[in-house]
């Protein structure tokens, strides 16, 4: 449950829990009210910036505990805060303080003037995207993709060995391309053709042509999407999740979605993958694993391969 408080200056929408805790720290109940002292003036300052992908933020209203919404970073709360911005641009930061007379709002626009230099190697965003693109493929060994109990198990079925050159060729020739920008451009090529079953017109298990596609389908096919990267999430938030954003976007089978792996289920506006492992195989290529819950206990794998 969230509700929305109406400020001085703008509306902030924040889960109860966190509106409980700005009313006990202010020294009151729901039932009592406020009214306890003036108003606090929302102010703060802003260090960094410009030629740094850092800045500091610095709570300036006296008396007053300060809650920060930082694009890329949701709601944090600190007197002082460091956050940093992996890609240029202008982001709009907004405080809510809260004192015992109520509370109350601002915003400031902060400038980033490059790239974070060193994000795109050290960063799981890097790892997908690189420092410009990277593009992923299926990884043409058995077991490339497969399904199981748990994420990255593929206990109940994973495709054999010949599969990857024989009957599924058309899953293995997919390309993923991610670009190491602020859009999170992703590209997705399905060579022209798609493995087909019943769900997609025909129950041949074969490969079939793009022109095959019903006109409800064909946003499965080729197209230029979206991703983002969300960092501390999914079945190992060490490594986070990938989202992939805009109608038909998709890894791996295209029916398989958040919760649901149906014969009836239609392109969808997005899809997230738990990352769920990285490795390099003996050839030096990256491996990436991606897992998604489709119906119940129902977890597919798929790893990538960067080319």
């Amino acid at each position: 449950m969230n509700k929305i408080i109406q400020l001085s200056r703008t509306y902030w929408y924040m889960p109860v829990s966190l509106l409980l805790a700005i009313t006990l720290w202010m020294g009151c109940t729901p039932e009592k009210g406020g009214g306890l002292g003036a108003l606090p003036t929302a102010a703060f300052s802003v260090q960094g910036g410009g030629s740094s992908n850092q800045v500091i933020l610095t709570n300036t209203a006296p008396g007053t505990v300060s809650y920060w919404t930082v694009p890329g970073h949701g709601t944090v709360s600190g007197q002082t805060d460091t956050v940093s911005f992996t890609f240029s641009g202008t982001y709009t930061v907004s405080q809510m303080v809260a004192g015992n007379g109520g509370i109350d709002s601002t915003s400031q626009q902060v400038t980033i003037n490059q790239n974070n230099p060193t994000a795109c190697v050290t960063g799981m965003q890097g790892y997908i995207a690189g420092c410009t693109q990277k593009t992923w493929m299926l990884d043409p060994v058995a077991g490339g993709e497969g399904i199981g109990p748990a994420p990255n198990n593929i206990t109940w079925w994973g495709n054999g060995a010949g599969e990857p050159t024989g009957d599924r060729v058309c899953d293995f020739n997919d390309t993923y391309t991610f670009s190491f920008n602020a859009v999170g451009t992703f590209v997705y090529n399905n060579q022209g053709d798609f493995y087909t079953e019943n769900y997609l017109g025909n129950a041949n298990n074969d490969c079939d042509v793009n022109a095959d596609l019903s006109v409800v389908d064909q946003p499965w096919a080729s197209g230029t999407f979206n991703y983002e990267y969300i960092p501390n999430a999914g079945s190992n938030p060490s490594l986070g999740q990938l989202k992939v954003v805009g109608l038909g976007a998709h890894i791996g089978l295209p029916r398989v979605e958040n919760g649901s792996d149906l014969s009836t289920d239609l392109p969808v506006n997005a899809v997230t993958y738990d990352i769920v492992d990285t490795a390099t195989d003996a050839s030096g290529h990256q491996l990436m694993s991606l897992s998604i819950n489709g119906t119940g206990g129902d977890w597919w794998t798929w790893v990538l391969r960067a080319n």
